[in-house]
C-alpha cells in the first residue's frame, strides 16, 4: 500500500509516457513486445533503433526478466509503471523486515526506517527520470536478509543467488556491482560480530560457505547475462574519469533540500544527487548515529553496523575528494572503473541512515514506555505522529518529481506496416518506432562507441545488390530475407547496422561499406538470401542459465537434516551450520 501511495502520481496519467531516459526503456520494452507478439521471435535484435542494434548484449536490457513477461499483457507504459511499483513494494517490505529481524526495532520505528529509505528522493529522482535499471536497488534489504539467512542455512544461498540473478536480468548495471560491495561489507560485519552465538572459526566457515555457494550459483545462472554483457564491454569499453566530488555541505543538501538548482557546478545535474528525506527524518538519523556511538547493550554490534554502513557508503558518495577516498580507490578496479557517478552510492548509505532514524525513534519510544503515568501512554501516539509527519514530508517533497509522466501514449502495434527507414529528423518519435515498424539513423545508448552505419539509406528498400538486383526483401525482429538475382558473384548490402552475430544461408556476413550489414561472395543466379541474428553467446549462456536454475532448485529444496530427539545430533543430510 505504501508503494502504491508513493508512486500514485505516476498513475494519474496512466497511459502517458515518461521523460528523459524513459524513452530508452519504453522503446526497448516495445521492441521486445513487437518481437514476441507480432513475429513470435525471442527478442535478440532491435531493427528500430540505431539502424539496428543488439538487445541481447545490452547491459541495461530488462526484457529477459520474468517480471517483463508477467507484465507484458498490460502493455509497455502501464507495465513499466507496475514494474516500478512492485519493486517499491519489495523495498518497503524488505526494509521493514530488515529493521525488525536484524536490528530488532519495534513496528513503528521499523516502519519509519522503511519509509525513509524506500520513500527517499533517490528513487523519486532516478526512476521518474527514466533510470529504470535502478529499480533493482529496491531489492537491497532483501539481499541483506538473504545473506544473513545463508549464514545460518546454506539452502538460503539459493534465495540470495536468485535475487542477484534477478538484478542482472533487470539490467542492473549499477545495482549488481554495488550489491557485491554491500555483500562484502555485510560479510565483514558477520566476521566481526557473533551470528547466532557462533565462534570465530564457525563464523569464518559460514561466510566462506555462503559466499562460495551463492556466488557460484549467481555466476552460473547469471552467465546468461554476464557472457553477453562482458562481450559488449570488451567491444565497447566505457572507461570514465570518475572525478566528481561532493563536499559535506552538499551531501547534507542531498537529504534535506526538496528543491535545488538543477545545474550547480558539478559534472551532473541535481537529478543525480537528490535524495530528499526531509529535515525531521534526517534529524532522527543524526540522533540515531549519536546513539550508535554508545557501544553497549544487546544491540551493540548492530549499532556499529549502522555506523560503519553510513561511513563506508556515504564515503563512496563523496566521490573523488582525494587519493585515499573510497571512490578513488574503487575506481581503479575492473568493472567499477566504468561507473561514472559516485553519488549513486547514496542509495546504500541512506539505507543505514534510515535504520539510524528508526533506531532513534525506537529508543525514544522505549524510554517513554518505561516512564510512569501519562508519559508511558504517549509513546505510541508520538511514534505514529512522527511516522505521519515524515510520510507527509516525503510525499510533498518528492511527488513533484514522480508526477512527470506527460509524454504521448504509445500506439498500438501496426500488424500491416512494412519496415522502412525514415529520416533522422523524425528521431523524436523513436518510442513509437517498433509499433509503427520504422527504422532511423538516430542512436542513443549507454554503450560507448556503438554508432549507426553511416551508409544507412531512407526508404522501404531493405537490400541492394552489387552486380544484380533485389526482387523483394523483408525484415522481422531478428531475421532478414531477400530474393536476389545476380549476373555474377557479388555482394548484397542491407539497410541495417552491422554487428557480430548475423548468420546467413549463402555467402559470408561481413561489415559492408560505411558500416552496413553485408553478405559477400554470393554466387551468381537467383537466390533466397536468409539472415538471422544469433549471437555466439546465446547457446552457452542459455545452458548456463538452465544449469544454474536447476542448481538453485536443488540447493533450495535440499531436505533439512534430521536431528535425533535423544541426542540432538544430526542423523542425516547437511543443513544449517
Amino acid at each position: 500500500m505504501a508503494a502504491f501511495a508513493y508512486w500514485s502520481p505516476a498513475l494519474w496519467h496512466l497511459h502517458e509516457t515518461g521523460y528523459g531516459d524513459w524513452r530508452v526503456f519504453h522503446h526497448q520494452w516495445e521492441a521486445a513486445r513487437v518481437a514476441l507478439l507480432r513475429y513470435g521471435e525471442f527478442p535478440l535484435w532491435d531493427p528500430w533503433h540505431c539502424g539496428g542494434v543488439f538487445l541481447f548484449g545490452d547491459p541495461q536490457a530488462q526484457i529477459y526478466s520474468p517480471l517483463y513477461v508477467a507484465l507484458l499483457p498490460f502493455g509497455t507504459t502501464v507495465g513499466l509503471k507496475l514494474f516500478v511499483i512492485l519493486h517499491a513494494a519489495a523495498g518497503f517490505g524488505g526494509a521493514y523486515l530488515l529493521a525488525r529481524r536484524e536490528f530488532r526495532l519495534e513496528r513503528i520505528p521499523a516502519s519509519l526506517s522503511a519509509l525513509v529509505w524506500a520513500g527517499s528522493g533517490f528513487f523519486a529522482w532516478h526512476l521518474s527520470g527514466g533510470h529504470a535499471a535502478f529499480a533493482p536497488f529496491y531489492l537491497a534489504p532483501l539481499i541483506v536478509l538473504a545473506f544473513r539467512a545463508s549464514l545460518l542455512s546454506w539452502r538460503a544461498s539459493a534465495l540470495l543467488a536468485g535475487l542477484m540473478l534477478l538484478t542482472l536480468l533487470e539490467g542492473g548495471v549499477y545495482p549488481f556491482p554495488l550489491f557485491v560491495l554491500l555483500l562484502v561489507f555485510e560479510a565483514c560485519v558477520a566476521l566481526l560480530s557473533s551470528v547466532d552465538g557462533a565462534r570465530l572459526r564457525t563464523r569464518i566457515w559460514r561466510v566462506l560457505r555462503a559466499g562460495a555457494l551463492s556466488g557460484g550459483l549467481t555466476l552460473l545462472a547469471g552467465g546468461f547475462r554476464l557472457l553477453p554483457i562482458l562481450h559488449t564491454m570488451q567491444q565497447y569499453p566505457r572507461p570514465t574519469p570518475g572525478d566528481d566530488a561532493l563536499s559535506l555541505r552538499e551531501l547534507l543538501a542531498m537529504f534535506v533540500d526538496a528543491s535545488h538548482e538543477y545545474r550547480f557546478g558539478h559534472t551532473f545535474v541535481w537529478g543525480e544527487y537528490g535524495t530528499y528525506i526531509g529535515a525531521l527524518a534526517f534529524g532522527l538519523a543524526a540522533l540515531g548515529l549519536l546513539i550508535c556511538f554508545v557501544p553497549r547493550g544487546r544491540d551493540a554490534a548492530n549499532r556499529g553496523r549502522i555506523l560503519a554502513g553510513c561511513a563506508l557508503f556515504l564515503g563512496f558518495t563523496l566521490g573523488a575528494g582525494g587519493a585515499l577516498y573510497p571512490w578513488t580507490l574503487l575506481h581503479h578496479l575492473p568493472v567499477w572503473d566504468s561507473l561514472r557517478v559516485p553519488s549513486r552510492f547514496v542509495v546504500l548509505g541512506s539505507l543505514y541512515l534510515a535504520l539510524a532514524a528508526g533506531l532513534a525513534l525506537d529508543r525514544v519510544m522505549r524510554g517513554l514506555a518505561r516512564r510512569p503515568g501519562w508519559l508511558r501512554r504517549t509513546a505510541t501516539p508520538l511514534g505514529l505522529l512522527t511516522l505521519g509527519l515524515v510520510a507527509a514530508q516525503l510525499y510533498v517533497g518528492n511527488a513533484a518529481q514522480i508526477d512527470r509522466w506527460r509524454g504521448a501514449p504509445l500506439p498500438e502495434i501496426d500488424e500491416s506496416a512494412s519496415y522502412r527507414v525514415v529520416p533522422a529528423s523524425r528521431y523524436g518519435e523513436w518510442q513509437s518506432f517498433p509499433a509503427k515498424n520504422l527504422g532511423n539513423a538516430g542512436c542513443y545508448t549507454g554503450m560507448e562507441g556503438y554508432h549507426t552505419a553511416r551508409g544507412l539509406w531512407v526508404g522501404p528498400n531493405l537490400a541492394r545488390a552489387r552486380h544484380g538486383r533485389v526482387r523483394s526483401s523483408e525484415l522481422t525482429s531478428s531475421t532478414l530475407t531477400a530474393q536476389v538475382e545476380l549476373r555474377r558473384p557479388g555482394e548484397v548490402t542491407f539497410d541495417q547496422t552491422w554487428a557480430p552475430g548475423w548468420q546467413t544461408n549463402i555467402g559470408e556476413v561481413a561489415p559492408g561499406p560505411r558500416g552496413l550489414l553485408s553478405v559477400r561472395r554470393v554466387p551468381e543466379g537467383s537466390h533466397e538470401l536468409r539472415l538471422r541474428y544469433r549471437p555466439m553467446e546465446l547457446v552457452p549462456a542459455s545452458w548456463l542459465l538452465g544449469c544454474g536454475l536447476l542448481a538453485m532448485l536443488v540447493v533450495g529444496l535440499w531436505p533439512r537434516r534430521k536431528r535425533s530427539a535423544r541426542t540432538g545430533e544430526s542423523s542425516a543430510g547437511a543443513g544449517t551450520a
